[in-house]
């Protein structure tokens, strides 16, 4: 026979008074009155037709059609729960994504951005690695990398995400207290402030280099000023007014667009063949979370480029990048 809805409901009740046999402990487990027991198992009653109770003195007991039931019910009821047990833990269980960055990348560029990723992928839990240099393919600690070198990892899959653009930054401060900063041979008489580890095998000027090189002030010593292990800690030193910094866009647009950096060469603005690769196993690109991480950071890369682009202005014409990535690194 098929059961109404009525009926359905009262099953949950049937199944804790046929359990504890009592109608007021069952009320008491179940957060309702004995009344509202003892008319939801005579609704039952009357609906299967047959007596599942002997009411006795201070006490009731199981028919044996009572007690076969009971056992039905019990199952069935074990098995709802279990189900639906297992639906909301799953709804509510997360996706681990480890996902490696340098730190510099992933304080200035990154991070700042993780808002959006946990408002549309709330089910995503993010582990943000601060690391680069070389990693083991085989034995990584990531599932997802941003590894800014000049072409594709070996042994792994990668993408070209993200173009970089370089250009020298200062504090306002610093720039007033320097009037004289009108053109790039005017860094003779400024510090320049140098990530000394910029990419793989790079020397200690690469950035500096490279942009002098570009922009044909080949008389400034690159070599001179302040050196840090990363570029984080160059633009810290430009806006604590040490000198002036060789800014990637990626790191300083947000501060830029603040005021708290100035470009003093705005228009000097150079893109280099070292660029960020997003650097993943292929078995790993259809998972579930690494897919919806890896299209929010394209997305995510794409928005930024049209902003850098903006800031770099007119020398998008003047960009020297290479067509093949693995072209010689900027500093040779």
């Amino acid at each position: 026979m098929r059961l109404n809805s009525t009926a359905l409901a009262s099953l949950r009740f049937f199944e804790a008074a046929s359990r504890l046999l009592s109608f007021s402990r069952a009320a008491t487990e179940l957060g309702v009155t004995q009344g509202a027991v003892s008319h939801q198992i005579r609704y039952l009653e009357e609906s299967l037709g047959c007596k599942l109770f002997y009411r006795l003195p201070k006490q009731v007991k199981l028919t044996e059609q009572g007690d076969q039931f009971g056992k039905v019910v019990a199952r069935a009821l074990k098995n709802v729960d279990e189900g639906a047990e297992a639906i909301v833990a799953s709804a509510r269980s997360k996706i681990d994504v480890r996902l490696r960055a340098g730190p510099s990348f992933a304080l200035r560029w990154l991070v700042p951005r993780l808002g959006k990723l946990y408002a549309v992928h709330p089910d995503i839990k993010l582990h943000v690695i601060g690391a680069y240099g070389y990693f083991d393919p085989v034995h990584r600690d990531f599932d997802l990398a941003i590894e800014f070198v000049q072409g594709p990892v070996p042994a792994l899959h990668a993408e070209a995400l993200l173009e970089e653009y370089l250009t020298p930054v200062c504090s306002p401060e610093y720039l007033a207290r320097h009037e004289f900063l009108k053109t790039p041979l005017d860094l003779a008489g400024c510090t320049l402030l140098h990530d000394g580890d910029a990419w793989a095998s790079a020397s200690e000027d690469a950035e500096w280099r490279f942009w002098l090189r570009e922009v044909g002030a080949l008389e400034i010593d690159s070599n001179q000023g302040q050196f840090f292990s990363l570029a984080n800690m160059a633009i810290e030193a430009a806006l604590a007014n040490q000198g002036i910094a060789m800014g990637r866009l990626s790191l300083v647009e947000e501060l830029l667009a603040q005021g708290r950096l100035v470009a003093p060469f705005r228009q000097l603005v150079r893109k280099i063949p070292t660029r960020y690769w997003l650097v993943y196993p292929n078995e790993l690109a259809d998972t579930p979370g690494v897919r919806a991480v890896i299209e929010w950071l394209k997305q995510e890369a794409e928005g930024s480029r049209a902003a850098r682009e903006q800031l770099a202005g007119s020398a998008e014409s003047a960009a020297t990048e290479p067509d093949d990535p693995g072209d010689p690194t900027p500093e040779s």
